[in-house]
């Protein structure tokens, strides 16, 4: 990972995202609650489904593998539930945008699967997906946290929270009305 922000993906936990470093997280007040897209710095964590790839990545733009760098073009790939294998003659960044825009293999199969239940062959219905991945039972420890570097401690203060709800478009009409 590169950028601005490099640094600071290492003091954030499995599974979270710049919100960790808000007044309403665990971390170090750096940032406004709400105040950023909610993948910014955003990490998997290995005990939970991952988050949605995004088409238009950018270097502080997640999710990002656990151990602090972008994912490679094989896990976004597995992630999409594509076989392995597949190549590409395009860059990173090209190759993020088209699997961010893909639908799942996975759920092509099942659907797939389901018409082919419904118009041809009751039987099929039985069968385990191919592309299913196979279930994991022992996940290994989360990984360690760092301190926030130095750099950002000038971050830290009272930020103001994003000013809106959360509520969409129904506070909204509310409101006006």
């Amino acid at each position: 990972m590169g950028g601005k922000w490099a640094d600071l993906l290492p003091s954030i936990p499995e599974g979270e995202n710049y919100l960790w470093h808000t007044p309403r997280g665990n971390g170090r007040p750096l940032f406004g609650w709400r105040t950023r897209y909610w993948s910014f710095l955003l990490k998997l964590a290995k005990d939970r489904p991952s988050w949605t790839i995004q088409a238009q990545p950018g270097s502080a733009i997640g999710p990002f593998h656990w151990r602090n760098r972008k994912l490679s073009a094989q896990e976004l790939c597995r992630l999409q539930t594509f076989p392995d294998g597949l190549e590409f003659e395009c860059g990173r960044t090209q190759i993020q945008k088209l699997l961010g825009n893909a639908v799942p293999s996975l759920v092509a199969e099942v659907l797939a699967r389901e018409i082919r239940v419904q118009l041809l062959d009751s039987k099929a219905r039985n069968k385990t997906p191919k592309l299913l991945p196979p279930r994991r039972t022992r996940v290994p420890p989360p990984e360690p946290v760092v301190l926030v570097p130095k750099k950002y401690l000038k971050l830290q203060g009272n930020h103001a929270a994003h000013p809106g709800e959360g509520r969409g478009n129904r506070a909204r009409a509310r409101v006006a009305a």
